[in-house]
């Protein structure tokens, strides 16, 4: 959105939970306030929030937002600091919108570990010398808490929006460092020593931990400088080459592909983004360049009215912004502004989304506008302005990239980018409608089925899998409204097979056969549909219509 990168990126590792750097023992810097002092924060923050929000109550009620409120109300004189603080703050955060929660900037000092997550769990990506031993290792507790557990507890105290863990696989793990988080969520006794317990190589370590890092330096993907580091010393892949940089470009004659990194939508203090992209473009038309990939998965966002020239530059890049050319990184990092600047690629170019979703819904609350309770001085942020790139009927959670390319530890200990590698082994496929409707033209329902379950098993197209029913359900009406009536209901009657269990799937098939004048047909799905779904209105009213019985 527009300035809010790292305010909100860095969510609850904040002030909220640590006054200035100094000492191990000044971590739990939680204000030593009396219970009135408390209450009186949380009246105030109850208060504010429906008065700074742009809509407070889009996704919970008033009675769960006063409930969880006086909960805590009640429960103030039997908590710590520390506890309070969380408690405060995933109040803070239940609006669930990817720009309202904590707010504030990092201070106090964190368990000198980088952990990472994958899809199979949390790891060690790098720790200072002494604790070299656990590098490479996965993490299984902090304390008798199972990490998953820990890390689970985490999206309480992030912004996100509905159905997105947003920014988790982000700052999870950060906060899984920081003392006075843990010791909130009763992971810990104390804020002051962790114990973490990781497995590598079949065996258990055992490492206790007392605050000896700054926030700022387990946050990204910059090397610690004197860490030991799982990926070892060898050249990094190019996505970490620059993490530290806002953006920069280079070309690779060898398969002929411009890379472009986009790190933060903000000018860098001697080039702005204008300039950039206007060189950059340039020397892409000068160069022979195949495929153009712009890298957004590092990019939090920003400041959107910047954004124009790269859209305009893209879409006057002729020879690039076609099909099977222009390819954008994305992964759940990829948030706020450049949430914003995905929306206008898919809407404006032939972009190919590869890697990860992105970080929040399509269309989102946003430009947070924070307030500062008075006694502990928490500082929280209220989304004031509905973000609307597309339709307001797009309900989407996140943008899903067709190419899937998730990337696992063992990836990253080798050096490898398995997003890369399949952009610059991308070969133009058929569409999954093209597929089904070539399917159907061949061998009837029977060649359709083949082609969406083929497309379907296909492990790159992991995060487009739950669109697959909406696309050729569109592809049937399309099929429909261009009086192919035949291959339309191929088409609906494929969507029903792969979808057995959609009342929607049925009762666009039923539609197809009551616009053919097949009324027996009609109103069997029509039927079918009702048995999954009684609530479905649209099958309800057309058996009325067809004077049928509604079973």
């Amino acid at each position: 959105m527009v300035w809010d990168r790292r305010v909100v990126a860095f969510s609850v590792m904040l002030t909220i939970f640590g006054g200035a750097v100094g000492p191990a023992r000044a971590q739990n810097a939680s204000p030593a306030l009396t219970s009135e002092q408390w209450r009186a924060d949380l009246k105030y923050l109850a208060e504010q929030m429906p008065l700074r929000h742009k809509n407070l109550f889009h996704t919970m009620t008033p009675e769960a937002f006063r409930a969880a409120v006086d909960q805590l109300n009640a429960d103030i004189p039997r908590l710590n600091g520390d506890e309070i603080s969380v408690r405060l703050m995933n109040i803070a955060t239940l609006p669930e919108d990817s720009h309202t929660g904590g707010q504030g900037l990092p201070h106090g000092q964190c368990f000198p570990l980088r952990l990472r997550r994958y899809e199979d769990g949390l790891y060690v990506e790098s720790a200072p010398p002494r604790y070299a031993s656990a590098v490479g290792g996965r993490l299984i507790t902090i304390g008798d808490t199972p990490a998953e557990v820990v890390y689970e507890k985490m999206l309480a105290l992030i912004a996100h929006d509905p159905g997105n863990p947003g920014l988790l696989e982000v700052l999870g793990p950060v906060l899984m460092t920081m003392g006075p988080v843990l010791h909130g969520l009763d992971v810990t006794t104390t804020p002051d020593a962790a114990t973490f317990v990781v497995l590598k190589h079949g065996k258990q370590l055992v490492l206790d931990l007392s605050p000896a890092v700054s926030l700022a330096t387990l946050f990204g993907h910059a090397p610690v400088p004197g860490w030991v580091d799982a990926r070892g010393t060898a050249p990094p892949p190019i996505w970490l080459a620059h993490p530290e940089k806002t953006f920069w470009s280079t070309y690779l004659p060898a398969t002929k592909t411009f890379y472009i990194q986009f790190n933060q939508v903000e000018n860098a203090q001697t080039q702005t983004i204008a300039q950039f992209f206007k060189q950059t473009f340039r020397a892409v038309r000068k160069l022979p360049v195949e495929k153009l990939v712009l890298d957004l998965r590092m990019n939090d966002g920003g400041n959107n009215y910047l954004l124009k020239p790269i859209i305009v530059g893209l879409i006057q890049l002729s020879q690039i912004d076609r099909p099977g050319h222009l390819f954008v990184v994305t992964s759940r990092n990829t948030y706020s502004a450049a949430q914003n600047l995905v929306n206008r690629l898919e809407l404006y170019t032939d972009a190919i989304f590869v890697g990860q979703p992105t970080g929040e819904h399509v269309n989102s609350y946003g430009d947070a506008v924070p307030f500062t309770l008075p006694n502990s001085h928490l500082r929280v942020g209220m989304a004031s302005v509905w973000w609307q790139d597309t339709d307001e009927r797009d309900k989407r959670i996140e943008t899903d990239p067709a190419i899937a390319a998730d990337p696992s530890f063992a990836d990253y200990v080798a050096n490898r980018d398995p997003t890369m590698d399949a952009i610059l082994h991308y070969r133009p496929e058929a569409s999954l409608e093209d597929g089904v409707l070539r399917g159907v033209r061949a061998a009837g329902v029977s060649g359709g089925l083949a082609s969406y379950r083929a497309f379907a098993a296909n492990p790159a197209h992991r995060y487009v899998r739950a669109r697959m029913e909406r696309a050729i359900n569109a592809l049937g009406y399309k099929l429909a409204g261009d009086r192919h009536m035949t291959e339309a209901i191929a088409v609906f009657i494929v969507n029903v097979e792969a979808n057995p269990m959609s009342a929607n799937a049925l009762d666009s098939l039923g539609e197809a056969y009551a616009t053919e004048g097949d009324r027996a047909k009609a109103i069997e799905s029509y039927q079918r549909a009702l048995q999954l779904d009684p609530k479905l209105e649209s099958s309800r009213s057309a058996l009325q219509r067809l004077g049928a019985p509604v079973q």
